[in-house]
């Protein structure tokens, strides 16, 4: 049973005047705090309407040149796209926006207030995404730190296309239709994550998709979060470079020129689908 959203989870972040939608180099973006995330998150779960309640960094800004399918999505009118990266607010305050910080949001900012929430009010939240182990051991982690959590999930590893009977993807379907969940976290990484909602979001009954990453790797270690001082400053990119220099070391060094390149000579991935907005 779910009741009437409220203003309990986080009652004291900073009320704001900034816009409801800007848009940033052609994006759309919505900015959010915290706490207004989970306001919107729980109006969603009353009201059994769908909300995509998306994210974007310069890494996404990238990818969908080449995903048409997250560029949809994220463009959908059910989709608000929170900022994820300190350069993309300092970017929209260069250009006019004047947004604090506190509205550059990550699941560090909202995902504990938004489960303590959940058990309040008896929310069915599901997880696709992350390996066998680390899903197992993760979700558990949430149930110990959030008793009452209604939680469970599939792992990432199965292809997103294939819904030939028997196929992972159709009996991950089965489960989200049987499940019904009011909250659906997919921590597959960008662009797959977007790539697989679109396909599947009007499949099933879930009331909110939140594309994720890698949550569930920072809550078993499998990846060490950023202290939280060091993204308020717009320094996360260097801290997880330097743990992870081979995997990240494109993202981060060589991606933002190529996006930068390409937001010059390419049309906007998002430009049919916003017309003269973007």
């Amino acid at each position: 049973m779910h009741a009437t959203p409220t203003n309990a989870a986080d009652a004291q972040a900073p009320q704001t005047t900034t816009p409801h939608e800007i848009r940033l180099f052609g994006y759309r973006l919505h900015p959010r705090t915290g706490k207004e995330v989970i306001d919107e998150v729980a109006a969603a779960v009353a009201q059994s309407r769908r909300l995509v309640m998306a994210n974007l960094n310069l890494h996404g800004m990238a990818m969908m040149f080449d995903s048409p399918a997250m560029a949809r999505l994220l463009a959908q009118p059910d989709a608000t796209v929170m900022i994820d990266s300190m350069p993309i607010l300092f970017a929209a305050n260069m250009l006019g926006h004047s947004l604090p910080s506190e509205k550059r949001t990550t699941s560090l900012d909202f995902y504990d207030d938004m489960f303590r929430l959940g058990v309040q009010r008896g929310w069915r939240f599901g997880y696709v995404g992350a390996t066998e182990e680390t899903l197992h051991r993760g979700l558990q982690t949430l149930r110990d730190r959030f008793p009452g959590l209604d939680i469970d999930g599939r792992n990432g590893f199965f292809e997103i296309a294939d819904t030939a009977p028997g196929s992972l993807r159709s009996q991950i379907d089965a489960w989200l239709i049987d499940r019904s969940h009011d909250v659906v976290i997919v921590g597959m990484g960008m662009p797959r994550q977007e790539q697989w909602i679109s396909l599947v979001q009007e499949k099933v009954p879930t009331r909110v998709f939140l594309p994720t990453g890698a949550y569930l790797d920072y809550q078993v270690g499998v990846q060490k979060p950023t202290p939280r001082w060091v993204g308020q400053i717009g320094m996360e990119w260097s801290y997880r470079l330097l743990q992870s220099p081979r995997r990240l070391g494109y993202r981060y060094l060589v991606e933002p020129f190529l996006l930068g390149r390409k937001l010059l000579t390419r049309r906007h991935p998002q430009a049919d689908l916003l017309g003269d907005k973007a």
